[in-house]
C-alpha cells in the first residue's frame, strides 16, 4: 500500500472516530472533577497545614516571577507568517490528498470502502461473483472518467465525490456503459424469452441527475420472431408506431457495436473450500438484495461431483430462487425468473416451470465446471376466445403442444428430476457450514 493511501485511510478512520473520542474526552473530564471533590473532602488538619504553607512559599515564588515578567515571543511579518501558513497547508495537502484515479485503485484493491445500503463495505461485498470486469470511461462529460464494473448480475457506475468513491448508478442484468464520440450514457437492453425486448438509454449529468430516453418495449404479437407491423410497440407503457421502436432500437445497437471501452478482468478473492465461499456469499446477500433475514437455503448436488451447490428460496414470486456453484476457486450465481425450480441430481441439469396468470415459461439450464448456462427456453400462454386454450412456443417460435413437450424431453428428463430437499434459515446454514 502506497503512503498516500496510508495516510488518506488514516483520515478517513480518524473521522469515523471523532465522536467517540468527544465522547470519550467528556467522560474524562467528568472523572477528573469527581476525583478533585475528593481530594477536597479528605480531612487531615496535619497534612491541611503543610498543604497551605507550600502553597503560600509557592505564591511568593510567582510574585516574584510576575515582576521580572515573561518574555513576548518575537512576532513575524505577514509574508514571514504566510510562508508558514503556506507550507502547512502544502504538507497537509500531500499527506492526505489523493487523486481520484488513486481512490478507484484503493478501492479496487480492496483498501478503500464505499457506502451501500447506508453500511460501508468493501467491493467484493458487491458482487455475487468473485471474478468481475472493470473500465474508465467519462459518461457525463465532465472531462473525467468514472468507474465502471460489473459480474454476470450487477453493473455499478462508481464516482469520485468528496475525496470517496461513491455509487452514483447501480443495474442488474443487462445494463453496461456507452462511450461512442459524443454518445455517452448507460445501455439497458433486456430480451426475455417470451419474444419481447426491452431497450433504454439513460444519461448522467455531471450534477448527477439521471435523464432517460424512456423505456422502449416490444412486443411480438404475432410470434414470427421479427418486428413488423402486427406487434406491439410501447415507450413508459404508452404505445408507440412500431417503425418508431425500429428505428430506436437501431440507433442503440449500434452505440453497443461501436462502443469504445476496454475491459479488464480482476479476482476480488480466493476461496480455498467451497464452505467458505458459501458462507461470504449468504453473509453478504443483505448488501446486494436487501432481503437476506428471510431467506431459506440448502445444499444440493446438481452436477457429477461432491461439492454440493448452494440453493437459496427467497420467497418472493419476482426474485425467484438462486443457486450457487463454486467450482475451482470461483463461485457464480443463476437467479431464476421464477420459483419452482427441479433439477436432475447429479446430472448437471435444472429446469423452471411456474405458471402466473395464464404465462407458465419453461426454462432449462446446464450447470457445467461451474458455469451456468440456458439451454432451452419457452413457454405456454393461455388465450380466450369461445372458451380457453393454449399456445405453445420454444425458442419464439410457435409449436404444437405435442412439439412443445418434445423439445423439453429431448434436453432433460423431467420424470428424475427432484425439487430442492429441506430447507432452513441464514443461521442453520450457516452452522452447517461452518461445522
Amino acid at each position: 500500500m502506497n503512503k498516500g493511501l496510508k495516510r488518506y485511510i488514516t483520515k478517513c478512520i480518524i473521522l469515523f472516530m471523532m465522536p467517540a473520542i468527544a465522547f470519550l474526552s467528556g467522560c474524562g473530564s467528568d472523572a477528573q472533577a469527581d476525583s478533585s471533590e475528593i481530594v477536597e473532602n479528605v480531612e487531615d488538619d496535619g497534612v491541611n497545614v503543610k498543604y497551605d504553607e507550600a502553597n503560600a512559599n509557592y505564591d511568593e515564588v510567582n510574585a516574584s516571577y510576575d515582576e521580572v515578567g515573561t518574555p513576548e515571543p518575537e512576532a513575524l511579518n505577514d509574508s514571514e507568517e504566510s510562508e508558514i501558513n503556506s507550507e502547512a497547508d502544502s504538507e497537509t495537502d500531500a499527506e492526505t490528498d489523493l487523486n481520484p484515479m488513486e481512490i478507484y485503485e484503493g478501492f479496487l484493491d480492496g483498501e478503500i470502502m464505499i457506502e451501500k445500503e447506508k453500511e460501508q463495505v468493501y467491493i467484493d461485498e458487491l458482487f455475487w461473483d468473485n471474478d468481475i470486469e472493470y473500465c474508465f470511461a467519462d459518461i457525463d462529460g465532465d472531462g473525467s472518467e468514472e468507474l465502471h464494473i460489473r459480474d454476470s448480475v450487477i453493473y455499478y457506475t462508481i464516482k469520485v465525490k468528496a475525496e470517496k468513491p461513491q455509487i452514483i448508478f447501480e443495474g442488474w442484468w443487462g445494463y453496461e456503459p456507452v462511450v461512442m464520440g459524443e454518445q455517452r450514457g448507460i445501455l439497458f437492453y433486456f430480451e426475455p424469452e417470451s419474444g419481447d425486448e426491452r431497450i433504454e438509454f439513460i444519461k448522467i449529468s455531471p450534477d448527477g441527475s439521471i435523464i432517460s430516453d424512456g423505456e422502449f418495449g416490444w412486443g411480438d404479437s404475432n410470434h414470427n420472431g421479427s418486428i413488423d407491423e402486427e406487434d406491439y410497440a410501447s415507450v413508459d407503457h404508452k404505445e408507440i408506431d412500431v417503425e418508431q421502436y425500429a428505428q430506436y432500437r437501431e440507433e442503440q445497437i449500434a452505440k453497443r457495436a461501436g462502443n469504445e471501452l476496454e475491459w479488464k478482468s480482476s479476482r476480488l478473492k480466493d476461496f480455498t473450500t467451497w464452505k467458505e465461499a458459501y458462507i461470504d456469499f449468504v453473509n453478504k446477500l443483505h448488501v446486494t438484495e436487501g432481503y437476506d433475514e428471510n431467506y431459506e437455503y440448502s445444499l444440493i448436488y446438481v452436477d457429477d461431483n461432491d461439492i454440493p451447490e448452494l440453493y437459496i428460496f427467497t420467497k418472493i414470486m419476482a426474485s425467484g430462487e438462486i443457486v450457487v456453484s463454486f467450482y475451482d476457486g470461483n463461485i457464480r450465481a443463476m437467479n431464476s425468473d421464477r420459483v419452482g425450480i427441479e433439477y436432475l441430481e447429479y446430472g448437471g441439469l435444472l429446469y423452471s416451470m411456474s405458471a402466473a396468470m395464464g404465462y407458465n415459461p419453461c426454462n432449462i439450464y446446464r450447470l457445467e465446471k461451474g458455469e451456468f448456462s440456458e439451454i432451452g427456453t419457452g413457454y405456454e400462454s393461455e388465450y380466450q376466445d369461445d372458451g380457453i386454450y393454449f399456445k405453445y412456443f420454444w425458442e419464439g417460435k410457435e409449436v404444437t403442444e405435442t412439439e412443445y413437450e418434445a423439445h423439453i424431453n429431448e434436453l432433460i428428463d423431467t420424470s428424475k428430476c427432484i425439487e430442492p430437499p429441506f430447507v432452513c434459515s441464514k443461521e442453520e446454514i450457516l452452522e452447517k457450514l461452518t461445522n
